[in-house]
Formats: structure tokens, C-alpha cells, sequence
């Protein structure tokens, strides 16, 4: 992968993850079809001669939302589908991996200094990002590597949209094709590094509750919980799901599980991009590699993963 560095502090490590594993490291099936293949059935759709003009995003959010949770149904349904959208004339579909790419983004702020008695206050221009290109696959994890301060986190940020555009230069592309800020709100997930949950919820309680305000309200509660009770089997926490989360005075889970709670509930709609913030910071080793496993887990299941890491021998 291209890469520029700041002074050598950033550097980028891609981790592409194979179907070889173990069984019981596979994640159980998600029950409702990816927003993936309805994205790509969307480009097509729209590449297509028609009379009528390009779809808007209402449009294409209404087909996410009819797609990927069906009709409420108990007949089983495979898991995953590209959703026809075309006459019987038209070609099937066809599947293409999503990359995410960046290109020359350098990102500098405006630092200000305390006036002295010999010098007057002035502001000077700080690089944060200077000039980084790279790209990141659907099924791979790229890791961000630094020291503190050398802006993986900034990285992160311009990445996930969180750092207005105008101060940004540079371009980010899914597969080619520029990422408005809306759409990727809808496709994305971001972590952050801190875990903001309610101690008193266990984390089956914790996952629902972030069911009921992120999927549709369409959707039955049957099929809520299973989608819960599929995230719970990928993120390895079915011994710990009427654990409460616990804080300070009350006991509950580990820091480690307590991670993956975070990231389950950032993930409980399967977004195709997934941005987080040094997950592994604060944790032991051993709680490291299992958070690190369920996102080998997650690319797996044909998102994007990436990712700053702070302690990598950890």
C-alpha cells in the first residue's frame, strides 16, 4: 500500500484476513440481508438507461431499509441477497469488494502563543496530516501505527467525516466514486476510545437497547433480538450477556468485554466501514487479542476495518 509519513511517526499495517479459520472462530450468520449488495445493486440501477433521473438518497435509504429486514415473516431467508431491482431483461448483479481510498490529505491548524514580555502573541501553522494516501479493502483491517501526538487519531477523524471538509485537503473515494457526507453516515461506525454505557444494563439489556433507536422501526422485535443475540456469538460475549456492565461501585464485566460491548453497539445495523479509535488502549494483552479476533471477525463478514493502535506488541 502507498503511504507517506510525517517525520516517520505514522505508518500503516493491513491485515488481510482468509476463510481459513477455525470453526469456532466463525462468526454466526447475521439475519437480514448486508447493506452491501444493496448499495451495488443501487450503482447498478442507476448506470442503467432510464427515464426517470438517478435515485436520491431517501430512495436509496427506503431500499436499505426494505432490503436488508425483509417483512416480518417467520419463513427462514438466506442471510444474505442482492435485492432485484431491475426487469428480467437485465443481467444479474455482480458482487464487487469495496475500497475505501484516500489521497493526499493534509490537514494543519492554526496554533496561537501566550504573549510575552519580549514577544508579541502570533499564530503559527501546525501539520497535522501531511500529504497521506493509502486504502483500505472490504475483508482487510488497516492499523494505523504512532507514538502519541502523531496524529492517528486526526488520521481516524478525516476518515470518518468528523473534521469539516473545508479544512481538509485531499479526497477520500469508495471505489472510485467520491463519499458524501450523508451516505457514509449511513454505511460507517465509529468507535471512540472511551466506553460511554449504562453500568446498571446487562449486555444483552445494552445490545437491545441499541436495537430499538438503530434499526428500523419496521422491523419486529423477534427479529431485534435475534440480530442482538447474533452480535452477542460474534462478539464472544455469550457467557457475559446477563452480566451488568458494572462501573466503579458496582462490579460487572471485564475492561476487555466491556470494549467489545462498545463496539458491538456501534455495529448493530452491520455498517460497511468501520472507524475505531485505539480499541486496544487500556487493555491487557489478553483482552487486546480478543478484541483484536472479533475484528478479524467483523472484516470477515465483509466490512472495512480501521483502526489506530497505540501499543501494537500489546
Amino acid at each position: 500500500k502507498t503511504k507517506k509519513e510525517q517525520g516517520g511517526k505514522i505508518k500503516f499495517s493491513m491485515s488481510r484476513i482468509g476463510n481459513g479459520t477455525d470453526q469456532n472462530e466463525v462468526p454466526a450468520e447475521i439475519p437480514y440481508v448486508n447493506l452491501k449488495d444493496t448499495i451495488q445493486s443501487h450503482r447498478e440501477y442507476s448506470q442503467r438507461n432510464k427515464p426517470s433521473v438517478s435515485p436520491t438518497l431517501g430512495e436509496l435509504l427506503k431500499w436499505v431499509g426494505d432490503s436488508r429486514y425483509g417483512h416480518d415473516s417467520d419463513d427462514e431467508k438466506p442471510s444474505h441477497h442482492v435485492v432485484e431491482l431491475v426487469d428480467g431483461r437485465s443481467k444479474p448483479p455482480i458482487a464487487y469488494p469495496f475500497v475505501l481510498s484516500f489521497h493526499n490529505l493534509t490537514y494543519s491548524v492554526n496554533v496561537s502563543h501566550k504573549p510575552s514580555c519580549f514577544q508579541a502573541g502570533e499564530a503559527t501553522e501546525k501539520v497535522l496530516l501531511n500529504d497521506i494516501s493509502s486504502e483500505a479493502r472490504e475483508g482487510e483491517i488497516l492499523a494505523v501505527l504512532g507514538a502519541s501526538g502523531s496524529g492517528k487519531s486526526t488520521l481516524i477523524d478525516a476518515l470518518a467525516d468528523r473534521i469539516s471538509r473545508d479544512s481538509l485537503k485531499g479526497s477520500v473515494l469508495l471505489n472510485g466514486e467520491v463519499l458524501e457526507s450523508k451516505l457514509l453516515k449511513v454505511i460507517s461506525a465509529y468507535v471512540m476510545q472511551e466506553d460511554l454505557l449504562f453500568p446498571m444494563l446487562t449486555v444483552e439489556e445494552t445490545l437491545m437497547f441499541s436495537a430499538e433507536f438503530r434499526l428500523p422501526r419496521s422491523l419486529s422485535k423477534a427479529k431485534k433480538k435475534a440480530r442482538v443475540q447474533a452480535l452477542i456469538d460474534q462478539l464472544g460475549l455469550r457467557n457475559a450477556a446477563n452480566t451488568v456492565i458494572g462501573d466503579e461501585g458496582h462490579r460487572g464485566v471485564s475492561g476487555g468485554e466491556r470494549r467489545r460491548v462498545s463496539i458491538g453497539i456501534d455495529i448493530i445495523h452491520d455498517p460497511i466501514i468501520l472507524f475505531l479509535d485505539e480499541p486496544t488502549s487500556g487493555l491487557d494483552s489478553t483482552s487486546a487479542y480478543m478484541v483484536v479476533k472479533v475484528l478479524q471477525r467483523i472484516a470477515q463478514s465483509g466490512s472495512i476495518v480501521i483502526m489506530s493502535i497505540h501499543q501494537p506488541s500489546s
